[in-house]
């Protein structure tokens, strides 16, 4: 579990899945996190991934939840990889519509740079964004992330082919801006978070 700022990063529990369910079958929400939006799932096939997933050491998967109430609100996920002695992640996450345009897309995506420098000590990260995903994007970006690659119209969405956009930050890279973003995205609470993760 990770506290940070506003939200909890917890593991995720079969508890969860009626809510994920629900989200794995709203067309908005997956049109702009998996540029699949007619990818509907019945209860059953979300509960056997869940079931898999959990099997395996190279998945970390999260439920985010407010700290005040600890109202479930989204997902994450590291997908772990180790290439040529090089260990990385594959960040992905989506929020509940509700929560969209609120800030809280940067809090994540730097609790999942937290968890996976600061804690499993890796030595990069990346994500993936289809083209048209303009606020994702920003969020990477302004978290440090950048546009390295692109998969040329490799997604299909209403209609037409779209790129998707391939995003990284190095270990040191994060390391050398993290108290800044930990500062800017916390605001008042940054100090506290700092303080608590670290020995000294």
């Amino acid at each position: 579990m990770l506290e940070i700022g506003p939200i909890i990063l917890r593991s995720w529990e079969k508890d969860d899945l009626e809510r994920i369910h629900r989200w794995e079958n709203d067309f908005e929400l997956m049109l702009y996190s998996r540029g699949m939006p007619h990818s509907m799932k019945p209860y059953e096939n979300v509960v056997d991934y869940f079931e898999e997933e959990r099997k395996r050491e190279d998945r970390l998967h999260y439920v985010i939840t407010l700290k005040n109430g600890g109202e479930a609100i989204g997902t994450a996920v590291i997908r772990l990889s180790k290439w040529s002695r090089v260990q990385s992640g594959n960040i992905g996450t989506y929020l509940d519509k509700k929560y969209w345009n609120k800030g809280l897309g940067k809090i994540v995506t730097l609790g999942l740079l937290e968890l996976s420098f600061h804690f499993l000590n890796l030595d990069r990260c990346e994500a993936g964004s289809i083209e048209y995903n303009k606020r994702a994007h920003r969020v990477l970006e302004e978290c440090g992330f950048r546009r390295v690659g692109v998969h040329r119209k490799s997604a299909y969405v209403l209609g037409r082919r779209w790129d998707w956009y391939i995003f990284d930050i190095l270990r040191e890279e994060y390391l050398e801006i993290r108290e800044e973003l930990i500062r800017k995205f916390l605001g008042s609470e940054a100090e506290e978070y700092l303080k608590r993760t670290s020995l000294f």
